[in-house]
């Protein structure tokens, strides 16, 4: 039963996505966590260590420190893929919520279950695919949104290069200092590189909106081309079937006749 309630709530969740969303997306949400895992500590674990000013004054370097970095890329990267991932999570919810309130015997399940695999769109109830076809356009809307926000942070925080040296003027440090950043092309190149990824997921997601859009326009202009062809057979259907009866003049003498 265990088995049969997760294909029936993998059917439920994928039911509505293209392509596009059952496999890139998730697909890409798994390499960006994997890459800021693999190579994020490895960049940007010594970046506080190897920070150099030229000046010995005492609070000085760590005040430059935050000035040049008032968040951490690492920690940053990770907020944004826990942010974006919270509209899909929310979306999950909700579908499991909606198959366990649909669940019912296991001989009913199981045929339903069948029916979602293999034609995709039927439901049991079109109210409740409404409101998840719904639910997955705002969970895309969100995550569109979310994408585009911390992208936009991002540039405004980091910028798409990472300086080797910066002039710094924060109290406590007497007039200008200059402070050095150790493997700067290093970590300008794994910034590069998480601009990608975001701006690829951000181009991923508006695509599917719109292959969503244009999926449900065509099933309504199929629907009524459907729907017109059926009543043009119908009319056809019953002016064939119509059998007029003539009587002649010759038939009524007969008729009296007898």
């Amino acid at each position: 039963m265990c088995g049969r309630f997760l294909r029936r709530l993998l059917a439920e969740e994928s039911r509505h996505s293209t392509p596009v969303g059952r496999l890139l997306l998730p697909v890409l949400l798994a390499f960006r966590v994997a890459l800021l895992a693999a190579g994020g500590p490895g960049v940007y674990g010594d970046e506080q260590s190897e920070f150099q000013c030229n000046t010995q004054q005492p609070g000085c370097k760590a005040a430059c420190f935050d000035a040049m970095r008032p968040l951490s890329p690492l920690r940053f990267w990770a907020f944004q893929v826990i942010l974006v991932a919270v509209p899909g999570a929310l979306y999950l919810a909700f579908t499991l919520y909606h198959v366990v309130w649909h669940w019912e015997d296991p001989g009913k399940a199981k045929e339903e279950e069948d029916t979602l695999i293999l034609e995709g769109e039927r439901s049991k109830d079109a109210a409740g695919s409404c409101k998840q076809l719904w639910a997955y356009v705002a969970q895309l809307g969100a995550r569109l949104v979310l994408e585009g926000a911390t992208l936009g942070v991002q540039y405004h925080l980091y910028g798409v290069h990472m300086p080797g040296s910066s002039a710094c003027r924060k109290e406590p440090c007497f007039g200008s200092i200059t402070c050095f950043l150790s493997r700067s092309s290093e970590k300008s190149i794994f910034l590069k590189t998480m601009f990608g990824v975001s701006g690829l997921c951000l181009s991923l997601t508006l695509l599917e909106l719109v292959l969503l859009g244009l999926g449900r326009w065509w099933k309504t202009q199929k629907h009524k081309l459907n729907f017109f062809l059926t009543l043009k057979g119908r009319r056809r259907h019953k002016e064939s079937t119509k059998c007029p009866v003539v009587e002649t003049k010759e038939q009524l003498p007969e008729a009296g006749f007898l």
